[in-house]
């Protein structure tokens, strides 16, 4: 869900800011406003969908509480993240922030935001939508999202049906042997790929996730990885083995700005791990409708278990002059039903359980139905730390694999290493 945004991702070392521009009117009112309102500030990303469905919370919000006044601000996404920390540097904050998940640990850690003032919510949202949102026992925030990117792969039911393969594929043997099938090569050059993978985001997401089908852990009991157990090992050489043996996905756009979903719309790919986001941007940015998403199959004979980011959702901060009406509003945009109306107009997986499980839920958004059946299988992440840097040190060495340069054992053993030695200096 984040690539629907610029791909820019700061590291969040709120106590080593230095303070940058920002404009007088960033932060809430301490008074209110003139008229006597409680004023609330609140950023979020300039997404249309986003704003849209944001605006249509404050207006109906607005309309039962007379007495507060919403004053919603968009930036572009990068911007955003520079304003937030300068804003928050400065200690001239917004109320409220639409923040990505993955953000709001380090700026909890660093004692930035206002708590929940009770976490009886917690239940009714699935913990992996919820984990960035946690800090020292405290809740911080509240999920939009569920930022789901496992379990689903865009699909050309007709290059199947065309080639006369059974659909759809049940198994991973089955979406090998598939892709292997509908691969097509041209003067040693792939044309159209198989199944395709080499994404940043989709290659960390498979990785993590084959590890986890194996039954095993990739975190550590002081808090670090472990990338070189023998399911890890297994799990980057059968992703490796997709370019090197099985030859269905090619190196072509590691480093690309054109990604692999962008490419599978073009027609020239029959396979494509993704979230469910592509889908929206297949149908309107594409205007490709003859596609289908469909469940990915578990690695092994285990559940599909998947690792997953915590997604949008508000936050408070912590010098807001108002953080109880704050929180007040962010409970009210988690309630179903309204948090529901933000993730049809989105096209959003829900973080809220309730939602997810609304059979009106799916007949508004059927194309939501691949993913909805896989939330029980995922799991928060972790901590990350700079997940910027985590998804490429290990993208990184599966390319150098994937080209012949290292060996599987070494590179992982490199992505281990500079992983564990960044999460050491955001402590």
């Amino acid at each position: 869900m984040i690539k629907r945004f610029a791909r820019l991702f700061v590291p969040f070392l709120i106590s080593g800011l230095v303070i940058v521009g920002c404009n007088s009117n960033s932060g809430g009112e301490p008074n209110g406003s003139s008229d006597g309102k409680v004023k609330l500030v609140w950023w979020s990303s300039d997404n249309a969908a986003f704003e849209g469905a944001n605006k249509k919370l404050i207006e109906k919000y607005q309309a039962a509480h007379g007495n507060v006044e919403i004053d919603l601000q968009t930036f572009p996404y990068d911007a955003l993240i520079q304003k937030l920390k300068a804003a928050f540097a400065s200690k001239n904050p917004p109320d409220i922030v639409q923040m990505f998940g993955t953000w709001v640990t380090e700026y909890a850690k660093n004692g930035l935001l206002e708590p929940a003032p009770d976490d009886a919510f917690k239940s009714e949202l699935y913990d992996a939508a919820l984990g960035a949102y946690l800090y020292n026992g405290k809740v911080y925030g509240i999920p939009n999202e569920y930022n789901i990117e496992n379990d689903g792969v865009l699909v050309h039911k007709k290059m199947f049906d065309d080639a006369g393969i059974a659909y759809p594929p049940k198994t991973w043997d089955e979406v090998i042997g598939a892709a292997k099938r509908l691969t097509v090569t041209e003067n040693g050059a792939i044309k159209i790929r198989g199944l395709d993978m080499t994404s940043s985001d989709s290659t960390n997401f498979m990785f993590l996730a084959m590890i986890l089908q194996q039954g095993a852990k990739y975190w550590t009991d002081d808090g670090h990885v472990n990338l070189t157990s023998p399911e890890a090992m297994k799990a980057m050489t059968a992703l490796t083995d997709l370019l090197t043996k099985e030859k269905v996905s090619d190196l072509t756009l590691a480093g690309s700005t054109e990604e692999p979903y962008m490419v599978f719309f073009k027609g020239a790919s029959a396979m494509t791990t993704a979230g469910p986001w592509t889908i929206s941007e297949g149908k309107d940015t594409f205007q490709v409708s003859d596609f289908e998403y469909i469940p990915f199959p578990s690695f092994t004979s285990q559940p599909p278990y998947f690792a997953a980011e915590s997604g949008w959702g508000e936050v408070v901060a912590k010098k807001s002059k108002h953080a109880k009406e704050a929180w007040e509003f962010v409970r009210f945009m988690a309630e179903p039903e309204n948090a529901k109306a933000w993730n049809v107009q989105t096209f959003t997986v829900p973080a809220n359980k309730k939602v997810a499980e609304d059979p009106e839920f799916v007949q508004e958004v059927p194309a939501m139905k691949t993913s909805l059946e896989a939330l029980q299988y995922g799991q928060w992440i972790g901590p990350v730390g700079d997940r910027d840097y985590w998804f490429k040190a290990v993208f990184d060495q599966f390319t150098s694999i994937g080209a012949g340069k290292i060996s599987v054992e070494d590179g992982l053993k490199k992505a281990q290493d500079a992983i564990n030695q960044m999460l050491d200096r955001n402590q």
